[in-house]
């Protein structure tokens, strides 16, 4: 199964990215509350206000893409406006989340026409 990026639906899609190559192993998965408030009294007293939902997040490393893929990447980064749409996400398993992007378009030029980039995406609840 191929990595596949597809707005706003892979039934149905008005832009796509399926990159010639896999992301790099480990692929890493987190899951956080990043919108806690913390703080601590002078007696030592934590006090935590929670202001968001949890989130889940997908860090997709490549290495070596083509300069043809990093091109349509970007492609489907401008279509999806980099987090202000949502789209579909397909994993390595076939799984289909709607997801954000969250982070910048950065594909780093490495070597000759070749490429190495990090993909944060948001998981949407």
């Amino acid at each position: 199964m191929s990595v596949g990026f597809y707005y706003p639906t892979k039934s149905a899609p008005t832009a796509q990215w399926v990159p010639s190559a896999q992301p790099v192993f480990p692929l890493s998965e987190p899951v956080d509350y990043p919108l806690q408030l913390t703080g601590q009294t002078a007696g030592g007293a934590l006090y935590v206000q929670d202001k968001g939902t949890q989130q889940a997040t997908f860090r997709l490393e490549y290495k070596g893409v083509t300069e043809t893929d990093r091109d349509n990447a970007l492609t489907f980064f401008t279509a999806v406006k980099k987090s202000f749409y949502n789209f579909e996400y397909e994993d390595r398993d076939g799984v289909l989340t709607s997801v954000r992007w969250m982070n910048g378009f950065s594909f780093e030029l490495v070597m000759n026409q070749r490429y190495d980039a990090v993909i944060e995406l948001r998981k949407e609840v």
